[in-house]
Order: structure tokens, then sequence, then C-alpha cells
């Protein structure tokens, strides 16, 4: 197996997660992306009618995997016109995994730092084992295509990385990651 380089996350707009998401995977969140330009590896939206609308789009031509698509939940589980929205936005993306809500995140100073260390702990209450056992997923479509082991010049692309708000954002340069040690010990989450 190549070494797996870090995956890049980022929102479909503000206020979606992805913060969350890069944190827990321990990746590096590029911001809001629009629909023009480079997809991130994981590209997350709000499980609502108007947030899959911009999940939707048709399936990349670059070679390899599509991105994964992380949707938060916004209560419970996505369902009615949610749900068939996410069904039929789900085929352009190499998954589409539903983040479920962690409600006590909403009273923590630093949620994230909890989300960080989420995937280390051996024992979680039942809505952090759920959300882990979404990160789980993630990671799975992430690993199982070999989209990690590209370089990051051959994602998905049409041009460079456009955040929405129109300013460019650079990569950080690569370094040592929690992914070099996935490659290489083989480690299941």
């Amino acid at each position: 197996m190549s070494p797996l380089r870090a995956p890049t996350v980022g929102g479909l707009a503000g206020g979606v997660g992805a913060t969350t998401v890069a944190r827990a995977l321990h990746a590096r969140e590029i911001g809001p992306v629009g629909d023009a330009g480079r997809l991130p590896d994981v590209v997350v939206c709000r499980a609502t009618v108007s947030g899959l609308a911009l999940a939707a789009r048709p399936e990349t031509a670059a070679p390899g995997p599509a991105p994964v698509l992380a949707v938060t939940a916004v209560d419970d589980e996505p369902d009615g016109p949610v749900a068939d929205r996410l069904d039929s936005v789900a085929a352009g993306w190499s998954g589409a995994v539903v983040l479920p809500r962690v409600g006590h995140w909403d009273a923590l100073e630093d949620p994230f730092a909890e989300a960080a260390g989420l995937l280390g702990r051996s024992s979680r209450p039942e809505p952090l084992e759920r959300y882990a056992g979404a990160l789980a997923k993630i990671v799975l479509l992430l690993t199982s295509g070999g989209r990690l082991e590209r370089p990051e010049d051959e994602r998905d692309s049409v041009g460079a990385l456009r955040p929405v708000r129109g300013v460019r954002v650079g990569l950080p340069a690569p370094g040592p990651t929690p992914w070099d040690a996935f490659a290489t010990a083989g480690t299941a989450w």
C-alpha cells in the first residue's frame, strides 16, 4: 500500500460541520468550497433539501474515486423529502455518510477538542459512538478506493480551490500525519 496523505475536508456552506469532521479525521480543512474547482476528499453539507441541492452534481470525470459526501443531520436520521433527495444525490459521490447530531456539543466551549480525540477513545457514550461509526464509514470510503494514495494534484479538478467567498485558499505544506501511521500499520478504526 502506498503512503496515505491526509485527507482534505470542505463544506458546501459555512456552519455545516466541516471543521468538526476535519478535526475528528485529523484532516486538512480548506473551508467552504463552491461547485467550481477542485473538490476536497470529503465534502460536508447539511441534511436539508437546500443543503442537498448544493451537493447535487454530476459524477466527476477524473480518474479514481469521487469525493465522499458527509451529510450533517439536523435532528434525527433524514426522512421524507430529505431522505429522497439524499438517495438521488448520493450517486455522484464515492458514498454519502450521514453524520448523526451530537447534541451536547452545543453546550461545550470546545467541541472540536472532543471531536479530535474521538477515534482514539476505546469507550464512548452513545451519541459519540454513532458519530465515530459514521467517521469510520468515511475512512473506509476514502481508503478502499485509493483516493488518499493519489497526490493532491490528481484530485477531482477543473481548476484551483475556490472557496465560496472568492478568496483563494492554499493547502498547507504536506507533512507527517496520523494517516501515515494508518497506511503503514493497517490500523482499522
